[in-house]
């Protein structure tokens, strides 16, 4: 999962240093490239400015195109560059920054849905995945969160508005109703036996006593 995180946020990152940039940027790589150092300034630079994260935003609905601008080892250096900036501390304030922003948020959400939810489908079948999420749930630290999770007035409220929303639809209710008269049903079944083995008791003690009273 993090692989594909590093492999799209650089081409989201570059598209917007070529979009706010413009030629400046590739005359000074054909001049004779960028170390690994300045490229991680410019990465930098460009999370610090608001045109950058502008470019950035509009960068990821248009980063298939711009990619086909980029040669294989610039594209490796700035995966690189991009890691480095990710797991350094001193970054994580402008990158906080920047998911805070609502819109910038949403579009970048938006962009990575397809590849997110194929991610998902494809995890769910990984046999090794299945396992550590069974074991992780089976945790007793998991247990603890989602019993902590349960008790507040957040999921309550929220399970409550889901319940009344439920209830709200005809199929639901129709569902219901069937699920209770089933229960019902089943609950009563044992009472009706023990009633009717009772009856079939007393007949048989009435017969006897008469049979009895006939043979004196």
């Amino acid at each position: 999962m993090i692989a594909r995180w590093i492999r799209f946020l650089p081409a989201v990152l570059i598209v917007g240093f070529l979009t706010s940039c413009g030629s400046e940027s590739q005359a000074s790589s054909a001049g004779g490239g960028n170390t690994y150092k300045d490229t991680k300034s410019m990465v930098l630079d460009i999370l610090k400015t608001e045109d950058g994260r502008k470019a950035i935003q509009k960068a990821t609905i248009q980063e298939n195109s711009k990619l086909q601008l980029l040669s294989a080892g610039d594209t490796q250096q700035l995966q690189l560059a991009v890691k480095d900036v990710l797991t350094d501390t001193e970054s994580n304030q402008f990158l906080q920054k920047m998911i805070s922003d609502p819109k910038f948020a949403g579009d970048f959400a938006k962009a990575i849905q397809k590849d997110t939810k194929q991610l998902q489908k494809d995890l769910l079948k990984d046999p090794e995945y299945q396992k550590a999420m069974m074991d992780a749930m089976k945790s007793p630290d998991f247990e603890m969160m989602m019993l902590d999770t349960m008790k507040g007035n957040a999921y309550r409220t929220q399970t409550k508005a889901v319940i009344q929303e439920s209830l709200q639809s005809p199929i639901f209710r129709m569902e219901m109703m069937e699920l209770m008269k089933k229960v019902l049903q089943e609950e009563s079944m044992p009472k009706q036996q023990g009633q009717q083995g009772k009856g079939q008791q007393k007949q048989g003690g009435g017969q006897g006593k008469q049979q009895g009273g006939g043979s004196k």
